[in-house]
């Protein structure tokens, strides 16, 4: 958490300022963290089934308190990191490519992908959906109903990419804006108060969940906190955002990201911590649950995104075979998972098997089954675009940027 520049960090940013320009580089535990964070909704979704803290679209009669804790925690850092790591990366294509361009490869690789997902995936489902509540009739009818009035069942999983996409649209017009009136200056005077105080850093965060909170008070009391049939959540949202921000923050100094990624055990047992507390708390019914729940998303996702890039940093950042193809696939098989889960853990809704091995077995199907869905439709140049947002597969190039500008340049 601390942002003052590190000796060796700064000799470091001398150097490269005094040698030739940085050539762009790839951060491959970058883009492994991101595809890990991705896959890990495949085991989330399937142990949604067995929970006992809460009624998922199919609900098995059979619950697991293990699995029910493991889901708990892994839900307080999963997605707001993912949140993180894309405005750090953000912020950084912006810089190299200019908000024009990357705004319209956002709207290809996001944009493309969720269409498809909402006229592809989501019929099925919700027809799923459908046999679950009441069996095989019922699945037309479902669909028909929440076709005229979609839902969260219409969505489930694909929240993510309608969330982003809209960061994406405000982010840009954010940086736009901060070019046309000086926001710029304002921020960087921040991070160089920020630098000469670094327990400010501490400060700054509880404020970010000050405004979690204030934000899901004031939606709660103007009735606007589920929207679209719950599609949209209001508190979620800016919370995310805030991660959003704070990796777009990360970004705009070289050595705020090298002091980010650099393991500070303390912290990474603060994050533990701070993790374990929102999960006892986070599906709490009670008004002041609530309030600890937003007041804690955005400690837990900046303190676990150190926790996670910093070790990643240690121990992902060398490509192999297998973490290329994870790169590779992870788009894809999220978006088609789901349906995939649902109508397995339909099919076992007749079987009486512990709630664990049926966890585990529709788990390695689901991930098998998904990934020879992504080899299919890595074949076929058409299918590579409508699922994942490009003319041809093949590794994500968002990591393959240039180096953030040497301390002191500001956002």
């Amino acid at each position: 958490m601390d942002p003052k520049q590190h000796p060796s960090a700064v000799r470091t940013a001398t150097v490269a300022t005094q040698a030739e320009p940085a050539r762009p580089q790839r951060w491959d535990f970058l883009d492994q963290l991101r595809a890990i964070l991705m896959l890990i909704g495949i085991p989330y979704h399937v142990g949604l089934v067995y929970a006992a803290h809460a009624v998922w679209i199919v609900e098995s009669p059979e619950k697991s308190l293990p699995v029910t804790w493991a889901l708990q925690f892994s839900h307080t850092f999963r997605m707001p990191v993912f949140f993180l790591i894309a405005g750090f990366f953000a912020a950084l294509m912006i810089r190299r490519r200019g908000v024009e361009h990357w705004l319209a490869g956002r709207g290809r690789r996001i944009g493309i992908p969720l269409l498809t997902s909402l006229v592809l995936v989501s019929p099925l489902m919700v027809l799923a959906s459908g046999v679950a509540a009441g069996g095989v009739g019922n699945a037309i009818p479902a669909l028909l109903a929440e076709m005229s009035s979609p839902g969260a069942a219409w969505t489930v999983h694909l929240w993510f990419l309608i969330y982003l996409l809209i960061y994406c649209v405000l982010f840009a017009g954010l940086w736009l804006l901060g070019s046309r009136c000086g926001l710029g200056a304002l921020v960087g005077r921040a991070q160089d108060r920020l630098e000469r105080e670094p327990w400010l850093a501490w400060l700054g965060l509880a404020g970010l969940g000050l405004v979690a909170v204030a934000c899901a008070v004031v939606a709660a009391k103007l009735e606007v906190a589920y929207l679209m049939g719950g599609i949209f959540v209001a508190g979620q949202f800016v919370a995310d955002g805030l991660m959003f921000l704070v990796g777009a923050l990360i970004a705009s100094r070289q050595t705020w990201f090298e002091a980010f990624i650099r393991p500070r055990w303390p912290i990474w047992a603060a994050a533990l911590v701070a993790a374990a507390t929102m999960a006892v708390f986070q599906d709490d019914e009670g008004d002041m649950s609530r309030a600890v729940t937003y007041f804690l998303m955005p400690a837990v996702g900046v303190l676990f995104a150190h926790l996670l890039l910093s070790a990643a940093r240690l121990w992902l950042d060398r490509r192999t075979r297998l973490s290329a193809a994870m790169v590779e696939a992870a788009m894809t098989m999220y978006l088609v998972h789901v349906p995939i889960v649902l109508w397995l853990a339909v099919g076992f809704l007749a079987v009486g098997w512990p709630a664990e091995v049926e966890f585990m077995l529709i788990t390695v199907v689901s991930v098998a089954a998904s990934y020879g869905f992504h080899r299919f439709v890595a074949r076929h140049p058409i299918l590579t675009t409508l699922f994942n947002g490009q003319a041809t597969p093949g590794r994500s190039r968002a990591s393959a940027i240039a180096n953030p500008e040497p301390s002191g340049t500001r956002a």
